[in-house]
């Protein structure tokens, strides 16, 4: 049998459980048989299967997963003391079992024993733990995992490429030793030259030594205002992020090899480790996650050393680069990883005696944010901790971190219909950043205010205050335009791209489609840009939005070809990312797959059954709801079909206009049942 995947990762989503598997599924697909094998007509591995989102345990296996499992080789069991309390890791070993493939389950056991970490279904399979990859040590040192995974994978691969598990870890090995004597060789080379001029070397560095003593703080100093400062320097500048990037790639290993000459030891580890952060914000700006993650991941390396040599503020500076780990994480759409990231930040801030409160309420706003695009429940409670934490800090960080809590805040409670509450933080947030331009003029605070006049202008419109709703949209777009023409920041052009989306939004509501078609063209073209340069999940959902919400314009217009594109231009950019979304977008994605059900393929079951899936995703999601509503007026479930638009009509006249706006244009389309008029009567009153 030919399948999709060979190796299939069942795992709790935990920060351990999460990392390794990670982890272990890039060892995999990068693996390369040795070529000694590889001529006998063994192949590599090919693709591996991860679902990126902890799934609620009353879930059945949906369509995605189900199908995945059915069309892979071989289940990898990521093990922990966690495991066994998911109820959805026991189905997916239960479903593969039936697969009759129970042969080819392998466990990677990270902590714990079988008793203890085993699902109750893997405990029963027949020599399972002749399968075992047991990656354990005493401290759970991730490193020492790692180390471990590299020889105990081979009996996965083994099992997928069909080559005998002890051949392969014989010529495994012998290709280690060939490269450990190729290293060799080069470093005796090497050797005799360096032994060559050794004394030379060494009398010029005693010299240097000497003077560096002398000169060592102007040094640091020229090196900080050339390097670490560069960026706080020149952030207001357009067009500067990519020559940041450039110098500090350029010189950062020259400038880390002369710190390391400095008499003060941890002094300079602080400085390299600086010079990473810096090199890690730079490529997050401009969207090259990968670099950016691997930048930071040196300056943890960096910032651990200092924890266990004591440095001054060592345990506060490695929360920090948690939390910026975190923030890079997010950004790429990786939010279970930002999530692990930003509780190990709030914990070590917490365990700080005397703690930085504005910082520590900065993090828990981070975890908040992240929480909403992952579906956490959390959320909440996490925007209250932190608004709480800053009452009696009133320095300019701390309205700063304040404002932009009360921003993502409202953003929450607007995404679950609670436009009231809403717009009473997204007001406040308005205030903040208003009162901070006046003594901050920098672009990132005009440029958080203008994210928070968006979300605000959203709410207005959604509680049908349109006029104060347009002329907020406007006024905030002609500004974000003017930042946009820095066509490297990327976060103007996402700025840009969600007024263009929510002021079309805005006119469509009211009915003028014609003037909102060029807005939401606007929109998916800014979003286009930014996701051709990122490649990340969530900006592609931005995209597909933007597209999605083009298509239904132009079937309120009655232009239905238009429609049809659209739609299928957005549905298929979300289906190639859906298992890497966050929940917030898989259930966007459902709803918006409902809708094209209904009003294109005429199929209300099938409709039903995709915004049914939404609302279980995200519960309190309007547009979710709304389609379901859709979904059971024309499937015939009139008492349901009440209910959800009685609910949804009472948000705010925004949600009645538009009610009242899609079933006119399903009716001008030839979509009309009986309960029509009846729907339209009951949201007028």
């Amino acid at each position: 049998m030919d399948y999709k995947y060979d190796v299939f990762f069942s795992y709790r989503h935990k920060p351990l459980d999460s990392q390794l598997t990670q982890t272990v599924f890039n060892m995999l697909e990068s693996y390369r048989l040795p070529e000694s094998l590889r001529k006998q007509g063994y192949t590599d591995i090919q693709r591996a299967f991860r679902d990126t989102e902890e799934l609620p345990v009353s879930r059945i296996l949906t369509n995605t997963i189900d199908e995945a499992l059915r069309s892979t080789n071989c289940l990898v069991v990521v093990c922990s003391t966690d495991t066994p309390s998911s109820e959805w890791v026991d189905r997916e070993v239960m479903e593969f079992i039936e697969l009759d493939r129970a042969d080819k389950i392998y466990p990677l056991l990270i902590t714990g024993d079988m008793d203890s970490s085993f699902p109750p279904t893997l405990k029963s399979v027949p020599g399972i733990m002749d399968r075992v990859m047991d990656l354990r040590n005493e401290s759970n040192d991730i490193r020492q995992m790692v180390k471990k995974a590299e020889t105990e994978i081979l009996k996965v691969i083994a099992g997928v490429t069909g080559c005998p598990e002890n051949e392969l870890r014989r010529e495994h090995t012998l290709r280690k030793n060939r490269r450990f004597t190729t290293r060799v060789g080069i470093t005796a080379a090497v050797l005799v030259l360096i032994a060559a001029v050794s004394l030379t070397l060494m009398n010029m560095a005693r010299n240097y030594r000497e003077v560096s003593r002398q000169r060592e703080e102007v040094s640091m100093n020229i090196l900080r205002e050339l390097t670490y400062d560069l960026p706080n320097h020149l952030t207001n500048v357009p067009g500067a992020y990519s020559r940041i990037a450039g110098i500090l790639k350029r010189n950062t290993e020259e400038i880390n090899e002369i710190l390391k000459l400095s008499t003060d030891r941890n002094k300079a580890i602080y400085e390299i480790a600086s010079n990473y952060e810096k090199l890690a914000n730079a490529g997050s700006v401009l969207g090259n996650y990968e670099d950016s993650l691997s930048a930071e991941e040196m300056a943890v390396g960096y910032i651990k050393i200092l924890v266990e040599e004591k440095y001054p503020d060592s345990a506060q500076i490695l929360a920090s680069a948690y939390n910026n780990r975190g923030n890079i994480h997010h950004a790429a759409g990786k939010y279970t990883e930002a999530a692990g990231d930003y509780d190990r930040a709030i914990s070590a801030m917490e365990d700080i005696q005397d703690a930085d409160l504005s910082i520590l309420a900065r993090m828990a706003g981070n975890a908040a944010a992240n929480a909403v695009s992952n579906g956490d429940t959390k959320a909440e409670e996490y925007f209250r901790y932190a608004l709480e934490l800053l009452k009696e800090t009133p320095d300019e960080n701390t309205r700063k971190t304040k404002a932009q809590l009360l921003d993502n805040y409202g953003v929450y409670l607007y995404r679950g219909g609670r436009y009231k509450d809403a717009e009473e933080q997204l007001r406040q947030a308005c205030t903040e950043y208003e009162s901070l331009r006046e003594t901050n003029d920098s672009l990132q605070v005009l440029a958080d205010h203008l994210r928070a006049m968006s979300s605000l202008a959203s709410c207005l419109m959604d509680s049908g205050n349109f006029e104060e709703a347009e002329r907020t949209f406007l006024q905030a777009t002609e500004t974000a335009e003017k930042l946009a023409e820095d066509e490297e920041n990327l976060t103007y052009a996402l700025i840009c791209g969600e007024l263009y989306n929510n002021y079309g939004l805005c006119l469509n509501i009211q009915g003028q489609y014609e003037q909102a078609d060029p807005l939401y063209q606007k929109a998916a073209e800014s979003y286009r840009k930014v996701y051709e340069k990122t490649k990340s999940s969530s900006d592609a959902a931005l995209y597909a939005t933007a597209l999605l919400n083009t298509g239904e314009n132009a079937f309120k217009s009655g232009d239905y070809k238009k429609s049809e594109e659209y739609f299928q231009s957005g549905l298929s950019i979300y289906t190639s990312v859906y298992d890497q979304l966050g929940v917030y977008d898989q259930s966007q994605y459902q709803a918006w797959r409902s809708y094209d059900l209904l009003i294109h393929k005429r199929n209300p079951e099938e409709a039903m059954q995709a915004a049914l899936q939404a609302c279980e995703l995200q519960p309190n999601s309007v547009l979710a709801n709304l389609n379901l509503a859709y979904a059971y007026l024309y499937a015939g479930y009139r008492e349901e079909c009440d209910r959800l638009f009685g609910i949804l009509a009472g948000l705010g006249e925004g949600q009645r206009e538009t009610i009242r706006r899609d079933l006119e244009a399903q009716m001008k389309a030839g979509l009309s049942p009986d309960h029509i008029p009846e729907v339209l009567e009951m949201i007028r009153n």
